[in-house]
């Protein structure tokens, strides 16, 4: 039985109280967020307590994403340093990303230089309409053809969350065009269909191909390598192998859907026995996992992801 590192992703904002504390606790925690900052040249506040002045969302975006990776990785490495080495690592979105540079697929610092000239702007598709995402929260057996696809125009799936904690709603991410989605909402039951303000970029969606593309020439030239570890995609239920394969998942995770249960059913499939969830996670800790997990987003869960560990008798991995 194996010992699996998810990370979460930046499609919502969050709390930077807990990545605070780590970073106040953990040495490893704070290179990290030096080390993001020499990259990049973001200083090391506004990336730490995302208190900082945006000219455009545009930019807001790359510094959360900077960020969010700078959190991940250092609390990863503070775990490491308490010798929990995962033997899988995979993710949701920028997760996944962040994944692939845990397994050694990717160097960090090439990870953090994509994730800064990522393209993020919403592009024109020859309309003046404007882009959105909304969270949806559906009864298990929902038609899918009412939410999103080709009986909805506009309206895309962008992520599957799967199923809330007691197995009672399935939580979707829409993403497409705002004025499809206020229309889909509108007609729904008050709570079901919730358009995000202030989002206008359609993630993980076929309107955001062009932006796939025209950052491939930058993730063409990174020089990927085979995972060191067991590397789950999120794009599929499948395990990522080469560095061709981790590259084509760089550049298709702009615009294809992402699923965690995708995700956490190749985890199961290579015997995860415990699931450690890294840094700020406000959609992953209220899901329903095919195996435990302990949510790493506070200095107070590094104990219970120890303690963890022996209770369900998991291997850990010899670095």
């Amino acid at each position: 039985m194996a010992l699996a590192s998810i990370f979460g992703t930046n499609l919502f904002q969050y709390d930077p109280d807990g990545v605070i504390q780590f970073y106040e606790a953990y040495p490893a925690v704070r290179e990290s967020f030096r080390f993001a900052s020499e990259v990049t040249g973001t200083a090391v506040e506004p990336l730490l307590k995302q208190n900082g002045e945006y000219k455009d969302e545009t930019e807001r975006i790359r510094v959360v994403s900077v960020a969010l990776a700078a959190a991940q990785l250092g609390i990863q490495d503070a775990l490491v340093e308490k010798g929990l080495h995962p033997e899988m690592a995979g993710g949701l979105s920028l997760g996944g990303l962040v994944a692939s540079s845990v397994a050694g697929a990717v160097r960090r610092r090439d990870l953090l230089e994509m994730l800064t000239r990522g393209e993020h702007r919403p592009r024109a598709h020859g309309s003046e309409r404007t882009e959105g995402i909304a969270a949806a929260y559906l009864l298990p057996d929902y038609d899918s053809e009412h939410y999103y696809g080709e009986s909805r125009e506009g309206v895309y799936m962008g992520a599957d969350f799967g199923y809330d904690a007691n197995g009672n709603i399935r939580i979707v991410l829409l993403s497409g065009y705002r004025d499809a989605l206020e229309k889909l909402a509108a007609g729904e039951p008050e709570g079901v269909v919730n358009v995000t303000e202030n989002a206008d970029h359609a993630v993980h969606s076929p309107l955001r191909e062009e932006a796939a593309e025209a950052g491939r020439p930058t993730i063409e030239k990174v020089p990927f390598t085979a995972p060191r570890i067991t590397l789950c995609s999120c794009l599929e239920q499948k395990t990522v192998t080469t560095p061709d394969e981790v590259r084509e998942m760089f550049v298709s995770n702009v615009s294809r859907p992402v699923s965690v249960p995708h995700l956490t059913s190749e985890m199961r499939r290579h015997n995860a026995q415990l699931g450690l969830v890294i840094g700020p996670s406000p959609v992953m800790n209220a899901l329903q996992y095919p195996f435990p997990v302990v949510f790493v987003d506070s200095p107070a869960a590094v104990p219970q992801a120890v303690a963890a560990v022996f209770e369900h008798g998991v291997r850990l991995r010899r670095a």
